[in-house]
């Protein structure tokens, strides 16, 4: 059982942490930006620290701050909620390197998976087929050119290490490519401190099917 946790994130999920913690009797750190100083999971929360101004790459994506706040206030793992730093490989490292637990995957497990790009090759490694486009970053936009011309329009823009519909663009013919880009890098940017994007093929209403897959550091797998 954890003494104290800081929930590095805000709003609708940062509560509902809050309220499993409180139900499990495990006090709560909260962090706010400055726009956020009068939100509810500030107020919800047993203690809460100010870390930044509103922009999220100057606040709730500030590793160092957010590991200095929780050394602060005592407490001894990090929950991260969704989105912001809950994929970012690096700052699972520094939590542990700080003697802290990252409720979440491993950096090495985030590494292999929360990268579209390298989650890409582990399939494809596995035999499992994927959509055709990029394994490796793209490094500028002439080379996104060659790629959407050798599989074809529409192509999708996506961020390498997003999730939640952040930093992609559909592309739906050549002259689109170029604003294409530079939008979703910076929305990629914004959101997950990481403009790195990659292109694939856009499929036209496919068919979704998921399923997951839950495991701990214990072995045991659902």
């Amino acid at each position: 059982m954890f003494n104290k946790i800081l929930i590095a994130n805000r709003s609708e999920i940062a509560v509902r942490v809050m309220r499993t913690c409180r139900e499990m009797g495990i006090p709560t750190v909260a962090v706010f930006s400055e726009a956020d100083r009068k939100a509810l999971h500030v107020r919800f929360a047993d203690e809460a620290c100010p870390i930044g101004p509103a922009p999220s790459a100057e606040s709730y994506l500030r590793t160092e701050k957010i590991i200095e706040v929780a050394r602060q206030t005592g407490a001894d793992a990090i929950h991260p909620g969704y989105g912001f730093l809950s994929e970012n490989a690096d700052f699972a490292d520094q939590c542990a390197d700080a003697g802290m637990t990252f409720i979440g995957p491993s950096g090495d497990a985030m590494r292999a998976m929360g990268s579209k790009t390298e989650a890409r090759k582990t399939m494809r490694q596995a035999g499992v087929p994927v959509v055709p486009g990029t394994e490796e970053r793209l490094t500028d936009d002439t080379e996104a050119l060659e790629i959407a011309r050798e599989i074809g329009y529409p192509v999708l823009i996506k961020a390498a290490m997003g999730g939640g519909g952040k930093g992609m663009r559909i592309v739906q013919k050549e002259d689109e490519l170029e604003g294409a880009l530079r939008a979703a890098r910076s929305e990629a940017q914004s959101a997950f401190g990481d403009a790195t994007v990659y292109v694939e093929k856009y499929l036209v209403d496919p068919r979704h099917v998921e399923f997951q897959v839950l495991a701990d550091t214990y072995g045991h797998v659902v």
